[in-house]
């Protein structure tokens, strides 16, 4: 018994490992593999045996098939479906992976279907019959050498239906990627485009502040940095900076020095003119009477036949002083290389102005002096020292915040014409108002005469009224012109604070613009 158990052990074993011999219908389940000659069988099992058994006995056994290596694994390609696993399949065929700039990104085929047209719907798309993409196993990643990171919003945008962006990107960059997927008329959300507006905002302000500054520059300097060609004109260059650029070297800055106490003596000497012109006219005129309605004030002078005359030393101080601004003005002309440019400077300007007064004065003589009005034109002119100071002192070249403000009204100008269109509209509807008003309040019994004079002097009322000032030189006296006037301050008011939030608010954007292009 214990022999017959070990050979049917070793007959299952080598069965097993030879595969073939198992499934052999003539072999005996139970007997041994014969290693050498078999034995001569038995007679009588010989001749029970048919010729076709004999036969399938001297047939050699099948060897068995080797097994696979380890390094060939068996593995099926992806359009190969098992029995089974088609389930699996379809989940698998339904997904995308995209590799943007080495981002892997996973996401369903029916997802990127969401807008026909774009790159994206293009890789679901079946390719042409005929082409090797078509014969080919299908293919479930894609490579785009592109930005990942605004890639994961474009990817959300398809899941979401809306277009997010991160703060800190620039406004071209996210339109070449929207471009380059095929959202370029995406609408943005309203959340990051207030961000992405103010950022352009910020932007066209700094390149705007920039031009300014360069045509600042360009204005002021007139100075080619090669300067004069040839010895004739080598000393131009060094006189130019040395009468503009205060800061240049220590000469600059005494020679500035000088100029400001000159005009500093003029300012004075015009102080001294203007209380001699107020003495004289004190003196001279006498007013007859005042009254006071809706025409106005009606002042009458009487010549009482005194001369005017002025200081002799007042004028030839003002001479010295017109002596070294001309001086200083030719020397600037003359070293300055573009001429033009530098008579259409409005301080170049104010500066020939100002030689004007003594120069009159001298050509004329003692005419002067029997022509009150020749003298206060005169002293109007001479009003321009002032400007001449500001000049020196370099107020409006250096301050940055007098820059600001001339580039935010020069920016601000449709604004402003708009507001001046506003405002002259406004000036002639009242005034005419006003005028009718008066004109319908003074017919009734018992009200008296209209006092004002012509529609110009409504005008002037309506101007004085809208801007709240009230000078109360003139004001209504029926009560329809009361309420013309109540209206008319109202509306003033609601007027003059349209356009100062919009100067205000750029103000502050082109002055902290100015300090970052300083520090850079």
């Amino acid at each position: 018994v214990c022999a017959c158990v070990c050979v049917c052990v070793f007959w299952k074993k080598r069965g097993h490992e030879g595969g073939m011999a198992k499934h052999h219908p003539l072999l005996p389940p139970f007997s041994p593999p014969l290693k050498g000659p078999s034995p001569p069988p038995a007679p009588q099992q010989e001749q029970s045996r048919t010729p076709e058994a004999a036969a399938m006995l001297a047939t050699p056994p099948t060897p068995p098939s080797p097994a696979p290596l380890p390094s060939q694994p068996l593995v099926p390609s992806l359009p190969v479906r098992e029995a089974g696993s088609q389930f699996a399949m379809e989940g698998l065929d339904d997904k995308l992976i995209l590799n943007v700039g080495g981002m892997r990104h996973e996401t369903y085929i029916s997802t990127v279907r969401a807008f026909p047209g774009t790159r994206l719907y293009k890789l679901t798309e079946p390719p042409p019959p005929g082409t090797p993409a078509a014969q080919g196993p299908p293919v479930r990643e894609f490579f785009f050498d592109r930005n990942p990171e605004l890639f994961g919003y474009v990817l959300g945008y398809y899941r979401t239906r809306q277009l997010h962006c991160p703060a800190n990107v620039c406004r071209d960059v996210l339109e070449e990627e929207l471009a380059y997927w095929g959202l370029a008329e995406a609408p943005l959300a309203p959340c990051c485009w207030l961000k992405l507006s103010g950022k352009e905002t910020q932007t066209q302000d700094f390149l705007s502040w920039e031009v300014c500054e360069n045509a600042h520059m360009d204005e002021h300097l007139l100075l080619n940095p090669i300067g004069g060609q040839g010895l004739r004109n080598a000393w131009k260059p060094w006189l130019w900076v040395l009468l503009d650029q205060p800061q240049s070297s220590l000469g600059a800055k005494c020679l500035s020095l000088i100029s400001t106490l000159f005009a500093v003596c003029a300012l004075v000497i015009f102080f001294q003119e203007t209380e001699v012109q107020l003495d004289y006219f004190s003196a001279n005129f006498t007013p007859m009477g005042h009254g006071v309605g809706v025409g106005g004030n009606h002042q009458q002078q009487q010549n009482n036949g005194l001369v005017y005359r002025r200081a002799p030393h007042l004028l030839y101080l003002e001479l010295l002083c017109a002596l070294w601004f001309g001086t200083e003005l030719f020397a600037r002309a003359i070293s300055c290389p573009d001429k033009v440019r530098f008579l259409c400077s409005p301080l170049n300007l104010a500066d020939i102005f100002c030689l004007f007064p003594v120069l009159v004065e001298l050509v004329v003589g003692d005419k002067a002096e029997q022509q009150p009005r020749l003298s206060l034109t005169l002293g109007a002119i001479r009003s321009l020292y002032v400007l001449k100071l500001v000049r020196l002192l370099g107020f409006l070249e250096k301050s940055l915040a007098m820059r600001v403000l001339v580039h935010t009204l020069h920016s601000s100008w449709k604004e402003v014409c708009a507001f001046l269109l506003i405002w002259v509209a406004e000036i002639l509807f009242f005034g005419f108002l006003f005028l009718y008003g008066e004109l319908l309040g003074m017919s009734t019994p018992g009200q008296g005469e209209p006092h004002f004079g012509d529609i110009f002097t409504c005008l002037w009322w309506t101007v004085i009224t809208l801007t709240t000032v009230g000078y109360g030189d003139v004001y209504p006296l029926s009560s329809l012109g009361q309420l013309t006037a109540a209206v008319t301050a109202t509306m003033g008011m609601c007027t003059g604070v349209l356009l100062v939030p919009v100067l205000l608010v750029r103000f502050q954007r082109y002055y902290a613009v100015a300090l970052a292009h300083q520090k850079l």
